[in-house]
């Protein structure tokens, strides 16, 4: 993780991390103690990886002085980006216990959540594959922009030991100039890493703690059916020990005896001690 050039924030210590799925889902993590991450274009959000295109643009536009530098430097670190295409993929928990909105998106009629150590979840998927990133997600507008001035005016600056306008001053005279290249690709990267963690204001309810891993040449691409279309996912295998289970929720319209007494069964005979619960969210349909 690059140091001060990207901030991310990790999960708290002794915190909980909660995977909203549906009952196949939770019997295949149980069964088979392994996670989907799915392709990072057929996430919910249309505008993930993208959003962040506006909060650039924002931040140079405040920060920028002049126009002509500004649309150079937008140009030359985001716009002009020739780098091959990457494939992500991201596999999603929430630092929500009981949310309406993840019920509502996971299945509240068969869904449930399982709630993981948050160290311990952690350790065991970078011991099963790396990876790229993780943090919590960050929703704020003024939060994003603030990250993204920090780095354009502070980091950048101290990076390269001249004022901001000095650098700009330096790609305005020669584009190659190799300070005013270096800024360029350090901001390009600033901007790829946080595309991944910046979502819009409205998506603040799922409390997402995000996990991106880049897909390699050898790694298998999956695909299910879902609403009509194929969704393509990558395996991310844990380790054949128990997983770190501290609770799991049935979700608010699964309230009939079986799906708690069931799943109660389900981690007794798996050799699991977690505490199966009911949602507290109370729905008539």
């Amino acid at each position: 993780m690059p140091g001060k050039q990207v901030k991310l924030r990790q999960a708290e210590e002794g915190s909980i991390l909660y995977h909203y799925t549906k009952s196949n889902g939770i019997n295949g993590i149980l069964s088979n103690n392994c996670f989907w991450a799915t392709k990072s274009d057929f996430l919910n959000d249309p505008k993930e990886f993208s959003h962040i295109q506006g909060i650039l643009t924002q931040v140079c536009q405040e920060s920028i002085k002049n126009p002509a530098w500004m649309e150079m430097f937008l140009q030359d670190s985001i716009y002009a980006e020739n780098e091959r295409k990457r494939e992500y993929f991201v596999l999603s928990f929430s630092n929500c216990r009981d949310s309406l909105t993840m019920w509502s998106e996971f299945g509240n009629k068969t869904g449930y959540n399982i709630g993981f150590r948050s160290n311990e979840i952690i350790a065991r998927i970078e011991e099963a594959a790396e990876i790229a990133y993780h943090g919590l997600v960050v929703y704020s507008t003024k939060q994003q922009r603030q990250l993204i001035r920090k780095n354009l005016c502070g980091y950048l600056p101290n990076l390269l030991g001249m004022p901001l306008e000095g650098i700009l001053t330096l790609g305005s005279q020669d584009p190659q100039d190799a300070l005013y290249q270096k800024a360029c690709r350090k901001f390009r990267r600033t901007a790829e890493i946080y595309a991944m963690f910046f979502k819009q204001e409205g998506f603040a309810a799922e409390q997402e703690y995000r996990f991106v891993f880049k897909r390699r040449k050898d790694t298998a691409v999956h695909f299910r059916a879902k609403d009509g279309f194929l969704l393509p996912y990558i395996e991310i295998p844990l380790s054949g020990r128990r997983l770190p289970i501290e609770e799991i929720m049935v979700a608010p319209q699964n309230h009939i005896d079986l799906a708690k007494s069931g799943m109660e069964y389900m981690l007794q005979v798996k050799g699991y001690q977690a505490t199966v619960s009911l949602s507290n969210i109370k729905l008539r349909y």
